[in-house]
């Protein structure tokens, strides 16, 4: 059986048979390879590497190899060595594989050399040798070595093989020649190298002093830039810069540039630039500019599309699959599907989901464009201030770039991605110029099929984009922006829904996320309506995530403390334990204990919410009658305490209250939560009912909450954020609902589920309202 030789993988020099070269040795195998072959004594297999690699494979080195000897090693205290290797014989390698104790080990199969024609072979080496004294004669720079590889007497082969070993020639030609077995093959070889070496070295000369006669003394800091320009005019037919010597590098360019598919109209004027870009140098201050434009415009998916899965079946199961409800949505994005089916060159809508934060606007996005087969990208508009961040900077400005719609189109990789325009209505405006008045261009799908990025300056089409946009509020988006989306509400979820989407979708995530297997922690539902009622109140499941968060970092702790049983059960008692006492109560009943303090209900950004009315009276300096209100309330809520109180003193009879109820008192409104903005006219009702409870004694109903606005002639007129505020209700505890009449067909979009559960009463005046909401007076 052959016998397994270690394998030093060389990566910088290729050693020839009689070769005495040195080498730095730094892998560990390798090194490894070097002390086997000293301490064994048996010869060291050194096979160049195809790829620079410090743990090569098999695979990664050639088949063909030099047996070689360590006449001096040095080892070097960062664990590498130093040594003098000397090349013994030319081999095939087979049989490569692994070994522990070198790293890789091969059988070297010796190849002898082939004998030639005594005569040419002298012929062959007598030229060789004068090729090689000429070389070093017209250039110093070359190493005396070849000097004595040409004076001292050796076989023709061994020759060859130290006259390639000196030159600098391609990698894979040295592997081919050492895999050469016919001797005059390696010699004509090698006289060619030779040969082709000394017309370099003489061209260059040549280039060198044309260049120095031609430049005087100021221009001596460009000598190395004219002698390439004279180099160029050397090897080319033409002159530098003409068409006929233009680098072949810009004839490469220009052909990228005609298959890139640039709009016609404008092709002409990116083809001069690649032009004028050939006639430049690279140490131009202008080349980088110009050749960063051409790389940008290259980089565009002009004509790239990715084909688009239409299936209706397909998109519904991606969608339920990623968000539980949002029927609303899921039909609008099912509805756009069928319309491309019929017609596939129609325009893209741009839709906006509104709503309060986690109820997963931006995770729409990603789920419609999984469920298209498009590719999804996300542009954060908030805070944004500078219109050039949508339109680009010109190329004139150092440091100018596109856009962020360009940046985006360049990392989807075609033209008809799902990009969401995140947060569009925290968009800011200062001197640089106002964003959203550029986006107009950009979401008008009569403007966009020719979207001109000022940096690109070559119109794109955008018209095959599906924006998405999110916001939280719908006032602060521009008229003229709001004018071209879609508004697609998103207020929030009831309590079941978030039970579900606990279920479905954040529980296993956070297992996932904390590396819990299944069966390590178990959430009882009631204790995620635990974490719904009393650790969170939001409209969407934002918070409820972390709080799972919590729980599923803590069942971890246990887990890897090694608990006597590692299944840790999360039930309604073990939640208090593990995220301490309840942040949130149903104070209803306390806090509407006497007369004077009625609830309402009010809109947020994070959805709805309850407000608390408070009223009371003190005597007055003098006869007027004096209001005082605090609670942080803005200009329109305030008017509608003055109306609410204009209106009680116009009623009073109706209400069994005297003139003496009024004058001498000063009353006082306050609103809790004194730290948060409230403003609107919604709260009119309740600023009414508080105060006639607190002039009448009679107490406002607990279980009981209002909105609508009051007019000075006792209607009730409708508000907004109907479905936000009654969800509100329902997840305070309230049982009975008061809403203006003329509301009624805002409820078709509250959930069914909450219409049973609540006792909703619709109202025309305020007598009406105060005839429902106030309790019957006490008998004396």
């Amino acid at each position: 059986m052959a016998r397994l030789l270690p394998v030093l993988p060389l990566r910088d020099t290729v050693i020839f048979p009689g070769m005495i070269t040195r080498l730095q040795v730094q892998p560990p195998d390798a090194v490894a390879a070097v002390e086997l072959h000293l301490s064994s004594r048996q010869p060291l297999l050194a096979v160049p590497l195809r790829a620079a690699l410090d743990v090569p494979t098999p695979d990664d080195l050639y088949d063909v190899g030099c047996t070689a000897q360590v006449l001096k090693l040095v080892r070097l205290g960062d664990g590498t060595v130093r040594c003098l290797v000397e090349g013994i014989h030319r081999v095939r390698v087979h049989g490569m594989r692994p070994d522990p104790d070198a790293g890789l080990a091969a059988v070297g199969r010796v190849l002898h050399d082939l004998p030639g024609d005594p005569a040419r072979l002298d012929l062959l080496s007598t030229q060789l040798r004068e090729q090689l004294r000429g070389l070093v004669s017209d250039d110093k720079s070359h190493h005396q070595a070849l000097v004595r590889i040409a004076d001292l007497d050796m076989a023709p082969g061994r020759l060859a093989d130290l006259a390639i070993g000196n030159l600098t020639l391609p990698w894979a030609d040295k592997v081919e020649l050492l895999g050469m077995t016919d001797v005059a093959e390696r010699l004509e070889y090698a006289l060619v190298a030779v040969t082709r070496e000394r017309e370099l070295r003489r061209l260059d000369q040549k280039v060198q002093q044309t260049v120095v006669q031609t430049m005087d003394k100021q221009q001596r800091d460009y000598f190395i830039r004219e002698k390439i320009r004279g180099l160029q005019a050397e090897l080319s037919e033409g002159k530098p810069g003409e068409d006929g010597g233009a680098w072949e590098d810009a004839a490469q360019l220009e052909q990228r540039v005609r298959e890139a598919g640039i709009p016609e109209d404008h092709l002409e004027e990116v083809l001069r630039e690649v032009r004028r870009l050939s006639r430049m140098h690279p140490d131009a201050s202008e080349y980088s500019v110009a050749r960063t434009w051409i790389d940008w415009l290259l980089s565009m998916p002009w004509k790239t599309v990715k084909e688009e899965n239409a299936d209706l079946r397909h998109a519904k199961q991606v969608l339920d699959e990623d968000h539980y409800g949002l029927v609303k949505v899921k039909d609008r994005i099912l509805e756009h599907l069928a319309v491309r089916q019929l017609n596939p060159t129609g325009q893209s809508p741009v839709i906006c989901f509104l709503g309060p934060p986690g109820v997963g606007k931006t995770s729409l996005g990603r789920s419609i464009a999984r469920a298209l087969g498009r590719d999804y990208q996300r542009v954060s508009l908030g805070g944004v201030k500078d219109e050039a961040e949508i339109r680009g900077h010109r190329r004139t400005y150092v440091g100018a770039l596109p856009g962020r719609l360009i940046h985006a189109l360049k990392r989807a990789g075609s033209r008809n991605p799902v990009i969401v325009l995140d947060e569009i209505d925290k968009i800011g405006r200062d001197y640089r110029g106002d964003p959203s008045s550029a986006l107009l261009e950009v979401l008008d799908p009569e403007q966009n099929r020719a979207f001109s990025d000022h940096y690109l300056d070559v119109p794109f089409d955008l018209s095959q984009v599906l924006f998405l946009c999110t916001a939280n509020l719908a006032d602060p988006i521009p008229a003229a922006l709001h004018d071209r989306l879609e508004i697609i509400e998103i207020p929030g979820y009831i309590q079941e829904e978030k039970l579900q989407i606990a279920r479905q979708h954040l529980v296993p995530r956070q297992m996932q996320a904390h590396g819990l297997q299944e069966g390590l922690l178990e959430i009882t539902d009631e204790a995620i309506v635990t974490l719904i009622e009393r650790y969170t109140r939001e409209a969407g499941v934002r918070n409820l995530d972390r709080e799972l968060a919590a729980i599923h970092r803590k069942a971890a702790r246990r887990v890897v403390e090694g608990d006597d049983s590692p299944q840790v059960v999360a039930t309604l008692d073990d939640v208090r334990n593990l995220l301490g006492p309840p942040r949130h109560f149903p104070e209803l009943a306390e806090r509407a204990d006497q007369p004077g303090i009625a609830i309402g209900l009010a809109w947020t950004a994070a959805g709805g919410d309850i407000l608390f009315i408070e009223a009371t009276r003190y005597p007055g300096n003098g006869k007027a009658v004096g209001l005082k209100l605090t609670g942080h309330l803005g200009d329109v809520m305030k008017e509608s305490v003055e109306a609410a109180l204009s209106l009680l003193r116009s009623r009073a009879d109706s209400l069994g209250l005297t003139p003496a109820d009024f004058q001498g008192w000063d009353f006082h409104l306050h609103v809790p939560a004194g730290a948060i903005p409230k403003d609107g006219p919604s709260a009119g009702v309740t600023m009414l009912t508080a105060l006639t409870s607190l002039l009448t004694g009679r107490r406002v109903r607990h279980e009981l909450a209002m909105t609508g606005e009051i007019t000075l002639r006792g209607k009730v007129l409708p508000v907004g954020g109907i479905k936000e505020k009654v969800l509100a209700a329902r997840r305070a505890g309230v049982q009975v609902v008061l809403l203006p009449r003329r509301n009624e067909g805002d409820l078709d979009d509250v959930p069914a589920q909450v219409r049973q559960e609540l006792d909703i009463r619709l109202v025309d005046t305020v007598d009406e309202v105060l005839d429902l909401g106030l309790e019957p007076a006490r008998s004396v």
